[in-house]
């Protein structure tokens, strides 16, 4: 399924993301971010429905508010904090470079991360609301207590396992 969540304008409305940055960069980031960060929150089974519930545009009333108040944020912090890196290096046929912009003056090493431990707080202070409102609501959403063990199945963290994720 190759449906988003939420779509590249809204990262660029509410994110830092500039709005000069090329929707395939934003568009490769966040279907990353979905896959690598959120997918593992909230396990395969409500990540799939919510999936085909966008893309059917069938979600519920409470899907809906757990996709716009709740995954959404976690969404935009992480895009946030996965495009640093895609932005400053390019990947070339011959080598990997960093890119420069002839009217910015790229970050040093230094500035980067810390600008990365700052939004890499935002998402985890995302990231354990998010968790915190689906263990209070369960039962609202049955595919989040989904832990059957299939090859395909990843099931959701409940806020147990991860505190601190690191791209750096």
């Amino acid at each position: 399924m190759n449906a988003f969540l939420i779509d590249i304008e809204t990262i660029k409305k509410i994110g830092f993301v500039n709005s000069n940055v090329e929707n395939n960069i934003i568009s490769t980031t966040l279907r990353r971010v979905q896959d690598t960060m959120l997918r593992p929150i909230i396990g395969s089974s409500l990540y799939t429905r919510l999936l085909a519930g966008v893309d059917a545009d069938d979600l519920n009333a409470d899907e809906t508010t757990l996709l716009n108040d709740y995954i959404l944020p976690v969404l935009v912090a992480g895009v946030d904090l996965r495009i640093i890196n895609h932005l400053t290096y390019e990947i070339r046929s011959k080598t990997v470079g960093t890119t420069r912009d002839d009217h910015m003056t790229p970050v040093t090493e230094s500035e980067n991360n810390r600008l990365s431990d700052d939004l890499r707080a935002d998402f985890n202070t995302y990231r354990k609301t998010l968790v915190a409102y689906l263990c209070k609501n369960d039962t609202l959403f049955p595919e989040y207590d989904d832990t059957s063990t299939t090859n395909e199945n990843i099931n959701p963290d409940k806020g147990a396992t991860r505190t601190n994720i690191r791209f750096n």
